[in-house]
C-alpha cells in the first residue's frame, strides 16, 4: 500500500549516480540524475503500517518541512524506487544509502538523525542490488 503520490516529477543529481543509466516507466538515471515522473506511488519510511482511522504505526517520515511534506518525503521517493528496481538497475546499494543521506541532509534533517535513517537503511534495507 502507498501513503504517497508524485504530482510532479522530481529531479535529483548526485555524484553517487555517476555511471549509472537505466530507464523505465517511472524513473531515467542518467548522467548523474534520477528522473522520477508523476504518478509514482510509493510507501515513505518502512517500515510502516496503516492502521483502521488512517494512522499510521513505524518508521516516522520525521517533521514537516515548509512544503509541508515531511523531510524524508524526497528521500524516501527515491530510495524506493531505487529499491523498487534495484534488480534491474546497475547501482550498489551502497549508493543508494549515499543518495538517501544526502536527501536528508538537503531537507534539512539534523546531521544525528541523518546517520540513525541512513544507518538504519543500510542495515535492514535490501541489501542485493544489481550492482553489488
Amino acid at each position: 500500500m502507498w501513503r504517497y503520490r508524485l504530482d510532479h516529477s522530481f529531479h535529483h543529481g548526485s555524484t553517487h549516480l555517476a555511471g549509472v543509466t537505466y530507464r523505465n516507466d517511472w524513473i531515467d538515471i542518467r548522467h548523474g540524475s534520477i528522473v522520477i515522473q508523476p504518478g509514482y506511488a510509493w510507501d515513505g519510511c518502512s517500515p510502516a503500517w496503516r492502521l483502521p482511522g488512517g494512522l499510521w504505526l513505524g518508521t516516522p517520515d520525521g517533521p514537516l518541512g515548509i512544503d509541508g511534506r515531511p523531510l524524508t518525503y524526497h528521500a524516501s521517493l527515491v530510495h524506493d524506487a531505487l529499491c523498487q528496481f534495484k534488480a534491474e538497475i546497475p547501482i550498489r546499494q551502497r549508493a543508494t544509502v549515499q543518495v538517501f543521506a544526502e536527501l536528508l541532509q538537503l531537507a534539512g534533517f539534523p546531521p544525528w538523525r541523518v546517520w540513525l535513517y541512513a544507518t538504519t537503511v543500510a542495515k535492514l534495507g535490501p541489501q542485493r542490488f544489481a550492482g553489488d
